[in-house]
């Protein structure tokens, strides 16, 4: 697939193009009187952004929406939720992220129209501009202090595995040999470890990899944007995937669920 990005800006000209990139106002002038351009979306959300107005931005989103970050995906299902996670999902960054873009407006791509480094993606229709995903880590960390961290979890046929951040900073990786409980010691520890992501915008997924000797270990902490049948398709409930190598030499590639 394609991936289109666009930058949207501060102040936005009255053109076409800055009051309605994606085409979606309606024909009639009874409907489009009505409808909330981009122009006016853009507007309303720098100010609810700027104030923190969590009652403002709800109506400016699209729910359930989606909020990502290296650790997976989340839902805010409705205006309440989003009111007592707002500090969450719009994090200090990602507020300074969008307040500080002045860049012009962009045109409508596949995946809509796109804020800064990709951190929120708006889609348009009949009723106007809503945000549909915030991408966290498009910026700098969200959480602040020396926290631990999970990033992932991925259990197979035979294994238990956890990939987390440790206060220092840390990749670690760890896994417990089925039917042991993951309570007790992991039967392998391994760190540090590196991550990378592949995919691009809204389709973008961390890659975790650790290294021991000459053992490689591999997981994709996602599924990306692939295709939903064919023989490229995911079996139903994956979340992920782990490639184990020894001397480049495949012995374990499986899904995660």
């Amino acid at each position: 697939m394609t991936m289109l990005f666009c930058s949207v800006g501060l102040r936005a000209q009255q053109s076409a193009n800055a009051l309605d990139p994606c085409g979606a106002m309606p024909k009639s002038d009874a409907a489009a009187k009505h409808f909330l351009t981009f122009a006016a979306f853009d507007k309303e959300l720098r100010d609810a952004l700027e104030h923190q107005d969590a009652v403002a931005l709800s109506f400016l989103v699209q729910f359930p929406l989606r909020v990502n970050d290296n650790g997976g995906t989340i839902s805010i299902d409705d205006a309440s939720a989003l009111k007592t996670h707002f500090q969450e999902v719009f994090t200090p960054a990602v507020r300074k992220e969008i307040l500080a873009d002045h860049d012009e407006p962009g045109g409508c791509g596949i995946e809509g129209v796109g804020y800064g480094r990709g951190v929120l993606w708006v889609q348009a229709s009949d009723r106007g501009y809503a945000i549909y995903v915030v991408n966290r880590d498009s910026v700098a960390p969200y959480a602040s202090g020396n926290t631990a961290k999970i990033n992932y979890v991925c259990q197979t046929q035979t294994h238990r595995i956890a990939i987390d951040t440790l206060a220092d900073g840390t990749l670690r990786y760890r896994s417990w040999n089925k039917p042991r409980p993951v309570t007790g010691e992991p039967d392998l520890d391994l760190k540090p470890g590196t991550q990378s992501f592949e995919g691009t915008n809204v389709c973008a997924f961390p890659v975790y990899t650790f290294k021991s000797g000459k053992t490689e270990i591999t997981i994709d902490g996602g599924l990306g944007c692939g295709p939903d049948s064919g023989p490229d398709a995911s079996p139903k409930d994956a979340t992920g995937h782990l490639r184990i190598t020894i001397a480049d030499k495949t012995v374990t590639d499986v899904w995660c669920y």
